[in-house]
């Protein structure tokens, strides 16, 4: 069977090792250059973003927002196994797979300044807006995927939770539809070691998570997060099986949440400096840098060119986020359903009563 290799619950399935080493004799490379360097300029977007707006968030200049510092290989390298007209249904930890998907800066900014334009998803993108509560999108991704086998299109869901997450009744009841139904779609598991300042071991009497898809009779992988070649490999094998198979599956991306849970929080209270340094070694961008520098595909000019075009982008996105901050009280109601119930119509109208339609 095509995912086998990705299914030893023993031993992460990875290709990458720290040093940037290709540790398989033989191993074909799941990515072109062209693409291993979009990858990783994606990948250097989202880690130079999360840091800048960290620095907003502490400023005053930006409100509470949830960083994606770790698990950069794991979103990018899910972006790039989607087909154009495949859909996402985020958790809010996955910012990547926006910035990937071409999601512009200045919109993702406005979502965390609170700003419901920010969850207007440009057209032609079947992307669904951040998901604050805790699993809702593995139902939203089970619908859409039972939608997409109904229609018998050859397209797939796809959606994120964390390692906390999978302890939520809703993780499982999404399993147990999609899995009854023939949803169309790869569930994944960013497995980055913390439930906020809870560590897995005390979050779940089941630390092999991917293996919880036993209990709704589905397949799973479990790969090596911080590896974008493993991760490529294994997101592009679990869609194939779903189209294949009409049947879901669950991956769990191994990797490790190197910032905060979301701005409100402090890792510093729950793990040592000593701890966060070992697990820092794993860095997949310092990892996939380091392969790409070995085999002639990146110098340390062109990485100081990426950054330099990078930070001037994203001055030029807040700049954009500004100018749209001004919501009208349409914007904030019209959005939420295609059509406004009658309880959602008296609240707009009380609401223009009080704002003045600002």
């Amino acid at each position: 069977m095509l995912i086998n290799k990705y299914t030893n619950l023993t031993e992460t399935y990875s290709v990458l090792d720290i040093e940037g080493n290709i540790t398989k004799v033989g191993y074909t490379l799941p990515l072109s250059n062209e693409d291993i360097k979009k990858s990783f300029y994606t990948m250097l977007l989202s880690r130079r973003l999360d840091e800048k707006m960290l620095k907003w968030q502490r400023q005053g200049k930006m409100l509470t927002f949830v960083p994606n510092m770790g698990e950069e290989a794991l979103q990018v390298a899910t972006a790039f196994s989607m087909d154009k007209d495949d859909w996402f249904a985020p958790a809010f930890r996955s910012a990547a797979v926006f910035l990937a998907r071409g999601v512009p800066m200045s919109d993702i900014m406005l979502v965390w300044r609170g700003n419901e334009l920010g969850n207007k998803m440009p057209e032609n993108m079947n992307l669904l807006p951040f998901n604050i509560p805790i699993g809702t999108q593995y139902s939203h991704a089970a619908g859409i995927g039972m939608a997409l086998n109904y229609q018998n299109k050859a397209n797939v869901a796809y959606t994120f939770i964390g390692d906390g997450g999978t302890a939520e009744g809703e993780f499982y009841e999404a399993l147990n539809i999609a899995s009854l139904r023939n949803a169309q779609t790869v569930f994944c598991i960013n497995n980055n070691q913390w439930a906020i300042s809870t560590p897995t071991a005390k979050e779940t009497g089941q630390i092999d998570i991917s293996s919880k898809a036993v209990a709704a009779g589905l397949q799973w992988i479990k790969v090596d997060g911080n590896d974008l070649f493993a991760a490529v490999e294994a997101a592009k094998a679990a869609r194939q099986y779903v189209l294949e198979n009409k049947k879901p599956i669950l991956v769990e991306f191994v990797t490790y949440r190197m910032g905060p849970h979301t701005t409100a929080d402090n890792p510093r209270v729950y793990r040592t400096e000593e701890y966060e340094k070992e697990q820092e070694k794993k860095d997949p961008i310092v990892r996939l840098e380091r392969w790409m520098t070995k085999n002639g595909l990146l110098t340390e000019a062109e990485k100081n060119q990426m950054i330099e075009k990078i930070d001037s982008d994203i001055e030029a996105a807040y700049a954009v986020m500004e100018s749209k901050l001004n919501v009208t009280v349409n914007e904030v109601f019209d959005y939420t359903y295609k059509t406004l119930d009658e309880s959602l119509l008296e609240q707009k109208e009380e609401a223009l009563k009080i704002f003045g339609g600002k």
